[in-house]
């Protein structure tokens, strides 16, 4: 079975093997990924795929499947990563790609595939995040905005754990001027489509502008990190709040309705313990060299939702 290459085939291995991920256990963050997008897509099976050079090796995934790898050949998403969008292949046993794959030719087979490449800054595909279903599918436009969505969610996952695995957070680039209100409104851009598709509301409140000394590429990783942390603990038809306060400090408060214990990262922020898993330590290093503190300011404002509060050095 032919296998279709991308052009940049040496430059994308090379960044696969870079983020220091082949092959390791589980993690919680990518774990979530899968469900939700079972969730949201309505879809029994959910990966995150990774295609090295002649296999795919699954970094997470849910429903019936106990493979943790397959052949390049015959991989869905060796087609997928030719792409720069999604793939969706509405019934595998109509399309002349798939017909004859093996996974697709017994009668409970692989039906509905849909595939969101996993795009480095620098254009390379490293994968997908992927949800399948055993009869024939088709996914919405809300659908297919959270499937995207979610997809640049572990691209940023890799990130983050990349930084920790191979010491690079060691490397601090010069911070600058960054206003913080910009920086918080891009990230929930980014993640409104999954929260429309989890009809969730999420808001942003702003004041002044909260201008702070900051790498904005690292930072903006950690606190889209931290606000999808939210949307993740938020329940289907909930809410999500998120406010930028300038005075007394620069600041971001997060509300949401749903969980609560201490995310990884909060605690390792708090110095209460050290995460146990790469991305949330990378994410309280991030916002620990940026002079950040995290306060749980539920209880003081008697509010029944979950409430925390990054502070940051003024600039």
């Amino acid at each position: 079975m032919a296998v279709p290459v991308p052009s940049n085939e040496a430059d994308r291995v090379s960044a696969l093997h870079a983020m220091a991920v082949l092959d390791t256990p589980p993690e919680t963050d990518f774990d979530d990924i899968v469900r939700i997008a079972s969730e949201v897509c309505g879809a029994p099976i959910s990966l995150v795929t990774l295609v090295d050079t002649e296999r795919q090796w699954f970094k997470a995934k849910i429903g019936d499947i106990d493979l943790a790898e397959t052949p390049r050949e015959v991989a869905f998403c060796a087609h997928a990563i030719m792409g720069r969008d999604l793939m969706v292949v509405p019934d595998a046993t109509a399309d002349v790609r798939f017909a004859d794959n093996p996974y697709v030719t017994p009668d409970d087979g692989i039906r509905f595939y849909a595939g969101a490449p996993l795009l480095t800054a620098e254009g390379a595909a490293l994968g997908t995040l992927c949800v399948v279903d055993h009869n024939p599918h088709r996914l919405d436009l809300d659908q297919m905005k959270a499937l995207r969505a979610l997809a640049k969610q572990v691209t940023e996952l890799l990130e983050l754990r990349r930084l920790v695995v191979t010491d690079d957070l060691r490397g601090r680039p010069e911070p600058r001027s960054v206003d913080l209100a910009y920086l918080t409104e891009a990230r929930i851009r980014e993640l409104r489509g999954i929260a429309d598709a989890r009809n969730i509301a999420i808001t942003l409140g702003l004041t002044d502008p909260a201008s702070i000394h900051a790498d904005p590429a690292r930072l903006s990783r950690a606190l889209d990190y931290v606000i999808f942390g939210a949307l993740k603990l938020a329940p289907a038809g909930g809410r999500v709040a998120v406010r930028v306060l300038s005075t007394p400090v620069p600041a971001i408060e997060i509300g949401h309705a749903g969980g609560s214990i201490r995310p990884e990262w909060q605690a390792d922020l708090a110095g209460m313990r050290p995460a146990d898993e790469p991305v949330p330590r990378a994410v309280a290093d991030i916002l620990r060299a940026h002079g950040a503190t995290v306060m749980d300011t539920s209880a003081m404002i008697g509010s029944p939702d979950v409430r925390i509060e990054l502070r940051f050095p003024p600039h």
